[in-house]
């Protein structure tokens, strides 16, 4: 009980710190400005104001170190901060003494203290929180797309694949909450000997086998998905890197050997010789329209909500919205209604498990600026697919542990955006993936983890089933 009293009052530490921040640098913009006689009237405020930001900052030091216990971060950054931060509220109190006393000589030499104090300090709580490098981040060339920041390999067939391809991406994508400054999940990324350590459940890097490997796992989760990695709001992986990650997991996972050593489909050799032009051009899913569309009714929000609809707006910045069933299966007429309204708006759906009607499924297919369809476990079947061939903007489509079959599934071929296909545990079976493959030559589809043989000339090669 003590623990999740100590554990939720740590979490307040991310609030309170900045308390002390923005009260300090009050108390001393104060200062400065009381020492001209046009704003004398500030210098009672002045020991008001050091009271406040030393109290704030003892508390905040309390949660600080209440939270310093997780073990997610660099004990050495962590331990100068901490000890910093103590120094913050120190020198604040003394703050409060010397204006009290108004010794004008010592409050100039508190002021300069803390200004430096609290720059290094919070440099270092941004380090713990968002990796080695934040403060800088904005001036350096690395918030360029990331397909810009991928690395030119001269040769990529002699490239040695986790030096030069696998460790740029993992650094750029997951360093910042994986690496030496901080270890979320008591997991780092930053070398070998960390990577098959693993974090605090066990393995992410299985050798050989993608179905066991949680770092791989992770990324292909649908992002709307809480263990979904990277974050959402983080940059994502690429396509290209997705796929250059899978192959070398399913090669092996060897550190030391070079692109030409491990068997390649014609896609990894594609994705390999992109990596050495002078230009790198990455194709990315774009989940998200860039145009931007006028914004939903609230009130038909509201009515969705009511009924256990989860819909939201997918930014602060946009009007495109998601939703997702799975608390609420059934489908009314008045939710057919509101979800036939939102037909403009609406680009990602989720419907786990839903038993719908025809009269549904017809409202479904009217969606047409749906980009991502979540139907798994759900009673759709060849006659509804028939219907779907109208979304045309259709990206990603989840059909696992469903009465497809592969006839149903070809209806699709011709929605040339589709590029992540789930179809384990459905009436497609292993003499079907072929067929599968050469119709739909730009997807990625997951099979479940059936065995297929490899074949140097296909075009994609199949990876194991979504967890």
């Amino acid at each position: 009980m003590l623990f999740i009293i100590t554990d939720f009052v740590a979490h307040f530490h991310p609030v309170l710190v900045h308390l002390p921040i923005g009260i300090l640098l009050l108390a001393i913009l104060f200062h400065w400005l009381s020492t001209k006689e046009k704003y004398s009237g500030l210098s009672i405020a002045i020991p008001i104001a050091y009271l406040t930001g030393a109290i704030t900052a003892i508390l905040s030091c309390i949660t600080g170190y209440l939270l310093s216990g997780s073990g997610e971060y660099d004990e050495t950054t962590l331990n100068l901060h901490q000890w910093l931060g103590i120094l913050v509220a120190f020198v604040s109190a003394s703050g409060y003494l010397f204006s009290r006393t108004n010794n004008v000589q010592q409050l100039k030499w508190v002021s300069i203290a803390l200004v430096l104090l609290l720059t290094v300090t919070g440099h270092l709580g941004g380090t713990l929180t968002h990796g080695e490098g934040y403060l800088w981040k904005g001036l350096s060339e690395s918030k360029k797309d990331s397909a810009a920041a991928v690395k030119l390999i001269a040769n990529a067939q002699e490239a040695i694949v986790y030096k030069d391809i696998i460790q740029p991406m993992l650094q750029q994508k997951c360093y910042n909450c994986h690496a030496a400054t901080k270890q979320k999940g008591g997991l780092r990324l930053d070398s070998e000997e960390w990577m098959m350590k693993g974090g605090k459940n066990g393995k992410v890097l299985v050798s050989g086998n993608i179905d066991s490997s949680e770092v791989y796992k992770r990324i292909i989760l649908d992002p709307l998905e809480e263990k979904h990695m990277p974050p959402k709001g983080k940059s994502q992986l690429s396509e290209q890197e997705r796929v250059l990650l899978q192959w070398w997991i399913a090669s092996g996972a060897d550190f030391t050997k070079k692109s030409k050593e491990f068997a390649q489909t014609a896609s990894i050799k594609i994705a390999l010789s992109a990596l050495e032009k002078s230009e790198v051009v990455i194709t990315k899913r774009s989940d998200i329209p860039e145009a931007e569309i006028s914004k939903a009714s609230e009130s038909r929000l509201k009515s969705l909500r009511k009924k256990s609809v989860t819909i939201f707006e997918i930014s602060a910045n946009s009007n495109w919205l998601s939703a997702n069933f799975v608390n609420c299966t059934k489908w009314d007429a008045d939710i057919e209604k509101q979800m036939g309204s939102l037909k403009d708006q609406l680009i990602w759906l989720k419907i786990p498990g839903a038993q719908l009607q025809e009269s549904s499924w017809k409202t479904i297919a009217g969606l047409t600026n749906l980009r991502r369809l979540s139907a798994e476990h759900s009673n759709i079947t060849d006659k509804e697919l028939a219907q779907l061939t109208a979304l045309n903007q259709l990206q990603y489509v989840n059909l696992v542990d469903t009465k497809i079959t592969v006839k149903g599934l070809m209806q699709l071929k011709g929605i040339s955006n589709l590029t992540n296909i789930y179809i384990s545990r459905t009436g497609i079976g292993l003499q079907d993936f072929k067929i599968v493959q050469t119709n739909f030559p730009k997807a990625v589809i997951d099979t479940g983890g059936y065995t297929v043989p490899f074949i140097a000339t296909d075009t994609q090669q199949l990876h194991p089933k979504e967890k």
